[in-house]
């Protein structure tokens, strides 16, 4: 089992600069990749890589294609670098760089799960976004028609890279925040199974958000509508999935 980390970067060259000393203690390979950040950023971005990971893998979209269009460039790129598994790592730093080796420890045990970070809040968290997170929660439990998903949203997990690959080469690819929830749904119906870790996360004073309310809003609701609208039709097979996963004498 050969894991590294990637990291989707967009203008968060301060962030990244703090957080960066941190991910490197943790000791795994990195890459990544740039969303076509201005000419100024990319280059302090690539002066900190050289200065602090030099073998750190480097790759820049030459126009902007959103999170998840970074993250499945992260994805490719590690898996033709030769990993079976990649650790996705936002880049501003919200995530305790200390769990890496939790989920490490439990996707080596589980090499074809798909590993998530379950979040534990600091009280900077606000009441928009917690909210938000048990309304996303409740669609795609619906969307599955189970409640293996436990977190939809949280940005660090280990994607076994051949079966998720795989899985990306079926389906239209979901370039910008509706990549997240999107791909453990996916996950789901293809039968990847998912395993949670908790995961302290903390919002940074001052951070850099790059979600556009009214654009990703619109974006992740016609995702759950797409969503919601396909699995009507894999309501049978889900159905089925679920019997079969039923552990032996348990209730009827």
């Amino acid at each position: 089992m050969l894991t590294c980390v990637i990291v989707p970067h967009y203008e968060h060259i301060e962030q990244f600069r703090q957080y960066l000393p941190k991910l490197l203690t943790q000791g795994y390979p990195l890459v990544v990749v740039d969303d076509a950040s201005s000419q100024s950023v990319f280059e302090q971005l690539q002066q900190l890589l050289t200065q602090m990971a030099p073998d750190a893998i480097l790759v820049r979209h030459a126009q902007n294609r959103g999170k998840g269009g970074a993250v499945m460039t992260g994805l490719q790129t590690a898996s033709a670098a030769g990993f079976s598994h990649a650790i996705q790592v936002d880049a501003d730093g919200q995530h305790d760089a200390s769990a890496l080796g939790c989920l490490h420890e439990v996707s080596k045990r589980h090499p074809d799960s798909l590993v998530c970070g379950e979040p534990v809040f600091d009280q900077d968290i606000s009441r928009l976004r917690y909210y938000a997170r048990y309304l996303t929660l409740f669609l795609v439990w619906a969307e599955t028609l189970s409640t293996e998903i436990r977190d939809a949203l949280c940005g660090l997990r280990i994607y076994p890279l051949e079966p998720i690959l795989g899985l990306l080469q079926k389906v239209a690819r979901r370039n910008r925040m509706d990549f997240d929830p999107e791909i453990l749904v996916r996950a789901v119906w293809a039968g990847i199974p998912l395993r949670y870790v908790p995961v302290q996360v903390q919002y940074p004073v001052g951070g850099l958000s790059h979600f556009h309310y009214l654009r990703d809003n619109l974006i992740i609701s016609w995702m759950h509508t797409r969503l919601l609208a396909e699995m009507l039709s894999r309501a049978p097979r889900l159905m089925l999935q679920k019997i079969k996963n039923r552990p032996a004498g348990g209730p009827v």
